[in-house]
């Protein structure tokens, strides 16, 4: 059974006066009791069918993996037409943001969706957001929303004064080895398969020959970083072990 998710609700708000992104709450998506929830644009459109069960599973690592960096932070579902992730601050909360761009590159992989989300809880547990060297990326607005059942859009809202800068803000290389490092550590502790992380590595190298991927912007990604990264796994396993 399918949940059409539309953003009724929310017109009244203004999208076209105020830049902005259309979000959803990760555990308000969660609780719904239908397989497949279809995630509509205001226009109609439909920004990405999502399995119920992988939203679900997704927001089981993001507690597993937050709680294992002893890190507070909100997961949100974005919409976006590039794959993007990113780790920031909204109405003075933390917030890891995944858009659907990116879930449909990941698919239905838990692994590598674990990757993704302990190196974006790294950046947190870290202090690598708000840093000199990522200034950019910080305060990235106030989420404007509806609550649960409102209009039948559970989790739905707008987060403000999401622009370019988003997006192009880069950390340092010290703090993209620490935050790679630091990943594996939770994913490894969690019982995830840290080879997610090279599967994600690769399938973002692969597409951004392709399409432009302004997650490479922050999170820059090449061959030596995926070598790099077999070899931390290894190192880390063999400690584990």
């Amino acid at each position: 059974m399918r949940l059409l998710f539309t953003f009724l609700g929310l017109i009244t708000i203004g999208c076209s006066s105020m830049q902005g992104r259309l979000i959803w709450r990760a555990r308000e998506l969660a609780l719904v009791p239908h397989s497949v929830i279809d995630l509509q644009r205001p226009n109609g459109e439909t920004a990405a069918s999502i399995n119920t069960q992988t939203i679900q599973r997704l927001m089981l690592a993001h507690i597993r993996i937050t709680r294992s960096a002893n890190v507070q932070a909100e997961l949100i579902i974005y919409d976006g037409e590039e794959a993007n992730a990113f780790a920031s601050l909204a109405d003075g909360r933390r917030v890891i943001g995944i858009n659907t761009a990116m879930i449909k590159l990941i698919g239905d992989d838990i692994n590598e969706f674990a990757a993704l989300l302990g190196h974006e809880t790294a950046h947190w547990a870290k202090g690598h957001v708000g840093s000199a060297r990522s200034t950019t990326i910080q305060a990235v607005g106030t989420i404007l929303g509806v609550g649960l059942g409102a209009a039948g859009v559970p989790g739905a809202g707008y987060i403000t004064g999401f622009g370019a800068d988003l997006i192009d803000a880069a950390y340092s290389r010290d703090d993209e080895r620490e935050a790679d490092a630091f990943g594996l550590d939770y994913m490894i502790a969690n019982s995830f398969d840290p080879d997610g992380a090279v599967r994600l590595h690769e399938k973002l190298f692969k597409q951004n020959e392709r399409f432009r991927i302004p997650f490479l912007s922050s999170h820059p990604s090449s061959e030596e970083r995926i070598e790099s990264l077999k070899k931390l796994i290894q190192d880390k396993q063999s400690t584990f072990r």
